[in-house]
């Protein structure tokens, strides 16, 4: 498994957009962007020009309330078409995440191609030429929060076996 150490030699990598680095290894999200303070132009700390305390990763929502899990999480590539994984922990059960996922991924434009009920719950969306896998479990130190894993890699099938072979392009989904 690739740890946030290793991503950070990868060029080009995506944006990780946190203030403490040393801080503990959850991060709060949000899925929007925050509101303007009251009467500054200050971003959200009161520092000019320093932005929020905030991870927002494009074309992924993330249910609100939600924290990262920095250390386990790597992104490699742009905005437009990022790989890499996101690690969540969020205070809902796997049913209200299951369906937050399958209502909010399509809003981004991913498509859902097939999702496996069981102990850990498993959603496949496809979009452009990338796949997402999102796998949905119960937290095993507080059944009341969900541990959520999300994978986001290329498309790339071979019709030789070894690698070998042409590359299938598949359509455009948006």
């Amino acid at each position: 498994m690739a740890r946030q150490g290793r991503a950070a030699t990868a060029a080009p990598l995506l944006f990780l957009l946190f203030v403490g680095l040393a801080g503990p290894a959850a991060v709060p999200a949000v899925a929007q962007p925050l509101p303007p303070s009251s009467g500054s132009n200050a971003p959200g700390n009161g520092a000019p020009g320093i932005p929020p305390d905030v991870l927002t990763i494009p074309q992924l929502p993330v249910p609100p309330s939600s924290s990262f899990a920095i250390d386990d999480t790597v992104l490699v590539g742009n905005d437009d078409d990022w790989t890499g994984q996101v690690i969540l922990n969020a205070p809902y059960s796997v049913i209200q995440v299951t369906q937050f996922y399958r209502t909010e991924m399509p809003k981004m434009g991913w498509a859902e191609t097939a999702i496996v009920r069981a102990r850990r719950t498993s959603i496949s969306f496809v979009r452009d030429q990338r796949v997402a896998t999102i796998r949905i479990s119960i937290q095993k130190d507080d059944t009341k929060r969900t541990d959520i894993d999300v994978v986001v890699s290329p498309i790339q099938t071979k019709l030789a076996p070894g690698g070998g072979g042409a590359s299938i392009p598949l359509p455009r989904l948006k």
